[in-house]
């Protein structure tokens, strides 16, 4: 719990409530970079803060007000979701099913950086199945992606309708 606290202490001072700030600090590699000038309404989100030590999502509007707090899976050693700061810049159509590179299938997945980083819902064992995968549902709070964000199949239904393309994302262990 006081890892959780540092981290949202620690997301609050270093954004100081400036999106604009972060704005010249995404990650210049990634081609999926878009404009930061994406009109954000108050309560949507604008930022969507992922811990990789203890597997927790904070979402923030943007007046730095938190939304809502997820727990998550991030990528298993070998696989880390990557460090930085992105931007959602593609949502996956609909709430279809969409492969992933195991063989499974994610529900509302939407980009962050270019390679394959998503956050999506929990897998499901194939297309139009009726439940995830028990084991992905269960191993939800621990580090055990391929480098994607994993939600439960609400929370990622929420964030995808939600969210608009140009949402910052920050990964970190800090």
């Amino acid at each position: 719990m006081k890892k959780v606290l540092g981290f949202l202490l620690t997301i609050i001072l270093v954004l100081g409530c400036s999106l604009t700030a972060y704005a010249d600090e995404i990650d210049e590699t990634d081609d999926s970079s878009i404009e930061v000038t994406t009109p954000v309404i108050v309560g949507t989100p604008a930022i969507i803060a992922v811990h990789r030590v203890s597997n927790t999502c904070i979402v923030y509007d943007a007046n730095c007000q938190v939304i809502c707090g997820f727990t998550v899976s991030t990528g298993k050693p070998g696989h880390e979701t990557p460090l930085g700061t992105y931007q959602i810049y593609e949502h996956s159509t609909g709430s279809g099913y969409h492969p992933m590179v195991d063989g499974t299938y994610g529900r509302y997945c939407m980009r962050f950086k270019k390679g394959g980083y998503m956050f999506h819902s929990v897998c499901y064992a194939y297309p139009n199945a009726p439940e995830p995968i028990p084991e992905e549902v269960a191993d939800l709070g621990a580090s055990v992606s391929r480098g994607c964000v994993r939600l439960g199949v609400l929370e990622a239904e929420w964030l995808y309708n939600a969210t608009p393309n140009g949402c910052i994302v920050i990964v970190t262990d800090d």
